[in-house]
């Protein structure tokens, strides 16, 4: 019996992981590669030249070098919790059911936070453009303009990035700004969910920059010059993947007169090549 609940409950936990509505989606799913909790990949070397009208042979033959890449899928655990016996006999609902749902919520947000900021620049670079906010201060930092997304969308067409495969997360701040700047607008192209060539996703814990335009370490704390950006990418340029998930439980643990349960998964989220990510950051002058 005690084998056969922590099927279910683990179940439980994998069930619907990724809702429709999750950014996690726009991403390549290598979950299908994962060996051990690990992942094998090789990393492609720099294209071919290509010769125009070409007079001299015999062609060059170049020799393409791939650097192995393994994929180490990280283990996240979640604080245990007890459910005691008079409280699951005392309360009108199932508790264990609705505590296992808090554990899935919470391995959730923290995989998406793991992702969004992956997925983020370090900084701004060739293949990576990062857009200061240009508009007037408000509460101490630039708000962003619609300008500023176009501008964004500027570097992705300038890098013939597939436009198609284009995704955006607003930060909080500047999904405020864009309301204030022009509502009316701001209802029109987000009416499909989209802005400009952005699919438009919603989560609130995207990574903080730097005043100066960089990526601040997970986990940091932000000064008071930070802020919160909102982040780009392609699909088809960053990767998710679930290794194993573990229930660790104690039945009737004589000592907290009830159950006791956490969970163990094993999750990785990276950028493919290090290309086509952006953002737009708040300075605050």
């Amino acid at each position: 019996m005690p084998g056969i609940l922590k099927e279910i409950w683990i179940e439980q936990i994998k069930e619907n992981f990724y809702p429709d509505d999750s950014f996690l989606t726009a991403s390549q799913d290598m979950s299908e590669l994962v060996e051990y909790n690990k992942i094998n990949l090789a990393e492609a070397g720099v294209d071919p030249n290509v010769l125009k009208n070409n007079t001299t042979y015999p062609v060059p033959v170049a020799t393409r070098n791939d650097a192995p890449l393994e994929i180490v899928l990280n283990t996240f655990d979640t604080e245990n919790t007890v459910v005691r016996n008079v409280e699951e006999k005392e309360t009108s609902y199932n508790k264990m059911e609705s505590v296992i749902r808090s554990h899935r919520n919470a391995l959730r947000r923290r995989c998406a936070m793991e992702a969004a900021h992956n997925w983020a620049p370090n900084a701004n670079s060739a293949n990576t453009p990062v857009i200061a906010a240009t508009g007037p201060i408000v509460n101490g930092f630039r708000s962003a303009t619609f300008e500023d997304f176009l501008i964004l969308e500027e570097q992705y067409r300038a890098l013939d990035a597939p436009l198609d495969q284009l995704n955006l997360i607003l930060s909080p701040r500047h999904m405020r700004d864009l309301r204030s700047q022009d509502l009316k607008l701001y209802k029109e192209v987000m009416a499909d969910g989209k802005l400009f060539g952005f699919k438009v996703w919603n989560f609130s814990q995207t990574p903080y920059f730097t005043n100066t335009g960089t990526k601040k370490p997970f986990g940091s704390v932000p000064a008071t010059t930070d802020s919160r950006a909102s982040i780009a990418w392609l699909s088809s340029e960053v990767m998710r993947a679930d290794g194993d998930v573990e229930m660790f439980v104690t039945l009737k643990s004589p000592t907290e007169r009830g159950d006791v349960i956490g969970f163990q998964k094993r999750f990785a989220a990276l950028p493919l090549r290090n290309k086509y990510m952006g953002a737009v950051y708040s300075p605050t002058s």
